[in-house]
């Protein structure tokens, strides 16, 4: 029998994983994304704890999950195209973190991560942040792999970067709203 997370995904192929809150729980309820645009199944999925389940009610669809093997709190497993999965990270923290957006470079990937990194090297200079352990060196790091896979083509590539960014996002700064939904 198919697990639920098969079910609500119609058996599509996973294109990221992606931790959207820190916290230390486990998961016992699932959220769903709307249905997938490009086919059956629904377009993302999150686990979460109760008490992150209870703060996300604009979040849709929960159901129960219990699990024994269950997740950790905030992790999303992402069924969309990875042009889609690259504009979810930049509504939800590469923008409000950089400024830089999507349709001024008309969408071509390997343009708004050059100009993100840019930007978030302007940061780590004015920030003196030389702490060669600091979140964002780090991010800097994975913005560089990014950026270089999103210049050779390969956007899962650059979208599986991104992903570990956002997690390095998520305690960086004030900004970070979390009561967005993967979208």
């Amino acid at each position: 029998m198919p697990s639920l997370v098969q079910q609500l995904s119609a058996h599509r192929q996973l294109t990221a994983l992606r931790t959207v809150v820190q916290c230390k729980a486990k998961a016992t309820a699932l959220r769903q994304g709307p249905a997938a645009g490009d086919g059956p199944g629904t377009a993302w999925v999150a686990f979460l704890c109760p008490t992150h389940s209870e703060n996300l009610p604009a979040w849709p669809a929960t159901q129960t999950h219990v699990g024994q093997h269950s997740m950790p709190c905030g992790t999303v497993l992402d069924f969309r195209p990875t042009e889609q999965v690259l504009q979810s990270h930049a509504d939800l923290w590469l923008t409000p973190l950089t400024g830089v957006r999507p349709e001024t470079y008309g969408g071509v990937w390997s343009d708004v991560l050059d100009q993100a990194e840019r930007v978030l090297n302007e940061h780590l200079e004015q920030d003196g942040d030389a702490d060669e352990d600091g979140p964002l060196q780090s991010m800097m790091t994975m913005m560089w792999l990014a950026r270089r896979s999103a210049a050779e083509g390969d956007l899962m590539q650059a979208a599986s970067a991104l992903g570990y960014c956002e997690t390095l996002a998520e305690g960086m700064e004030p900004w970070r709203d979390t009561d967005l939904a993967p979208h």
